[in-house]
């Protein structure tokens, strides 16, 4: 038996356990993030007395300079918590120009838990999906009942694992029974909060976060936005309320996991964003030690009870993608560095997933990754140093890593994207489809699917999963990016604005959305505009900031310009481009020169559907010439 002191303080239909750092209304809890609940646990611990803004500061951030506007949001937030309740009494008075006072009456009380630990749990004498006795579940928290002593990193990966298996069945399964009208379309599983990690990483959270999304993502019936979508709210300070409006989706699933030695908890709770209300919460304490096998126990047990009270057609729910722990926790940082999407934090994935594949090489997740990163620095935009050696290292992973399991879907899509580089075009559609198969709500998966529709002249396909990718994630500069070109060849030049904006507001440094956003701009005649957004490109990617500034020039009338742009170009050029010359002639009024650089162009998939479709050929599109071009190399839209 374990004994271990709580300590509450109780106002109006509130409880305030400080031990476990949490605020419960009538039993239910309440959803409040760290800094919030500092506030309020300073101001209660005053209650009765004025504690003044800047002590208030420097109690919730002590090494750190913020602005009282800080403050001021968690005020609010916290008010607002407070107010939830239905009750009209105040909590927290504002002394004006000095700062705050809870004024609520407040009862202080000690307590003690205790629990008992059943090593050999008898699962089959429970009547609702079974759970081991050493697995503590409750919204009450008189039942948090675990000692907390010194351990390693690594086995608590392991336990993040296990209970992201235990959580995702009783999330599904409690949240069911106890608020029936709740059945979210869509939710977020947000990185959980790490409290008591000793300085190691936040990424604690986001592998407990993935590992739950993996589960949930196979469950039919309900959208689960990717890993991807949540890894900007790693470190956040928002309300979790305020996270799911902006993601868009009906119910957020938060909650922090704690480890102190030989002992992890997790608390969560999922967040109804019509009203704001906590429908479900669940505490659960484990000792690592065999936890694979546990988790393996526990989703076999429970997962024939999870198809029938979720979805008719789940499918079947792998445990977890590594027995090794040091290797996943390589695998979520190369997955992080993969997210962001720069040239200089592609290698740093390569160098955590070549870790992690090294110390699990049958771990095929891992591998997939892998060749995604090693496929994206062969591209313009993060080409590296040896494009011929990532291309052959991108093959052999993706090898690898369909022999080990082919039906990871982001292996797929990378053999797909493989595939259109040496231009076997059915075989990529058919790889895009059976990714997309497996895993619908892969969001990358579905911004290379429409690139691969647009370069198959089906434009309006290409447009619909483009929006899916967005829809799916919505935080991504990527997404947003990629939907603001998508947009701009559709000629939704007021959309692509809008999205190239977002994405940069994203990505700062964002080369593709930047350009997308000058050309936006070309076709809204805004060629002030367009120059200044070229002219921030000119450092980074002098190339096409020079043909895009040429171009714009020769649109506005001002041909000498035109040329003298042009001529710089061409010095970062290793050869003719023909195609470019004949954007720039066409634009000038030149069509003659224009329609001569067009009959030299070597036709590939993406020029032929740039050229059917990209605004910046309608300057010859007039011209009986144009239409003779397109017969002449059998251009035309597919029948469908």
């Amino acid at each position: 038996m374990n004994r271990r002191s709580l300590h509450f303080y109780e106002f109006g239909p509130f409880r305030l356990n400080i031990t476990e750092r949490l605020l419960e209304r009538n039993s239910e809890l309440v959803p409040l993030t760290p800094k919030v609940f500092d506030t309020l646990a300073v101001l209660v611990e005053n209650n009765g007395h004025v504690v003044e803004k800047s002590e208030l500061m420097h109690q919730l951030w002590p090494d750190s300079f913020v602005e009282e506007s800080s403050l001021t949001q968690n005020i609010s937030l916290l008010r607002r918590a407070l107010a939830e309740s239905g009750d009209e009494s105040p909590y927290i008075e504002t002394i004006p120009k000095r700062g705050y006072r809870f004024v609520a009456p407040v009862s202080e009380t000690e307590e003690t838990a205790d629990a008992l630990i059943n090593p050999n749990p008898d699962l089959s004498t429970h009547s609702e999906p079974a759970v081991p006795a050493s697995l503590i579940v409750s919204g009450k928290p008189e039942s948090l009942q675990r000692r907390f002593l010194k351990s390693s990193y690594v086995p608590f990966i392991s336990v993040c694992l296990a209970l992201a298996a235990v959580l995702t069945v009783v999330f599904l399964v409690r949240a069911k029974r106890r608020n029936e009208n709740f059945q979210p379309k869509s939710i977020a599983v947000l990185p959980f909060k790490t409290i008591g990690t000793n300085g190691e990483s936040d990424l604690l959270g986001l592998g407990m976060a993935d590992a739950l999304i993996i589960k949930l993502s196979k469950l039919d019936q309900m959208t689960v936005l990717p890993t991807s979508a949540v890894f900007g709210f790693n470190a956040r300070e928002k309300d979790p309320v305020a996270i799911g409006k902006e993601l868009g989706v009906e119910g957020i699933l938060d909650g922090t996991v704690q480890k102190d030695g030989d002992w992890v908890r997790v608390t969560a709770q999922l967040i109804r964003l019509s009203d704001g209300k906590t429908v479900w919460s669940g505490k659960f304490d484990e000792k690592y030690g065999s936890i694979f096998r546990l988790q393996d126990s526990i989703s076999d047990q429970l997962s024939s009870s999870l198809r029938l009270q979720v979805s008719s057609t789940s499918k079947p729910v792998k445990t977890h993608p590594t027995n090794n722990p040091a290797a996943y926790q390589d695998y979520i940082t190369g997955l992080y560095f993969w997210n962001r999407r720069t040239r200089d934090n592609l290698p740093k994935a390569i160098q955590y997933l070549e870790q992690a594949v090294q110390k699990d090489p049958n771990f095929a997740e891992a591998h997939a990754i892998l060749a995604d990163s090693y496929y994206l620095t062969t591209t313009d935009e993060f080409r590296g140093t040896d494009a011929e050696e990532a291309l052959a290292r991108a093959e052999s992973s993706v090898s690898r890593a369909l022999e080990l399991d082919d039906t990871v879907a982001e292996a797929h899509i990378v053999r797909a994207c493989l595939n259109l580089m040496t231009r076997r075009f059915e075989e990529a559609g058919a790889e895009f489809q059976k990714g997309l198969e497996l895993k619908p709500n892969y969001a990358i998966g579905h911004v290379r699917y429409a690139y691969f529709l647009f370069y198959s002249l089906r434009l309006d396909q290409a447009v619909i999963h483009m929006r899916r990718a967005q829809e799916l994630d919505p935080v991504s500069s990527i997404t947003n990016g990629a939907l603001a070109g998508m947009l701009y060849t559709a000629r939704r030049y007021d959309e692509s604005l809008e999205y190239s904006k977002r994405s940069l507001e994203l990505e700062p440094n964002g080369v593709a959305a930047r350009l997308n956003l000058g050309e936006a701009y070309i076709q809204k005649r805004l060629f002030n505009e367009a120059h200044e957004t070229f002219d921030q490109v000119m450092p980074i990617d002098p190339r096409y900031a020079s043909w895009e500034k040429s171009y714009t020039y020769a649109l506005a009338g001002r041909r000498q310009d035109a040329l003298r742009m042009l001529a710089e170009a061409e010095k970062h050029e290793e050869g003719p481009n023909y195609f470019n010359h004949a954007l720039i002639y066409a634009a000038m009024g030149d069509l003659d020169k224009a329609f001569e650089q067009m009959d030299k162009i070597r036709l590939n998939r993406p020029a032929t559907a740039q050229i059917l479709f990209d605004p910046q050929f309608d300057p010859l599109r007039a011209d009986p010439r144009f239409n003779d071009f397109l017969k002449r190399r059998n251009i035309e839209l597919p029948s469908e």
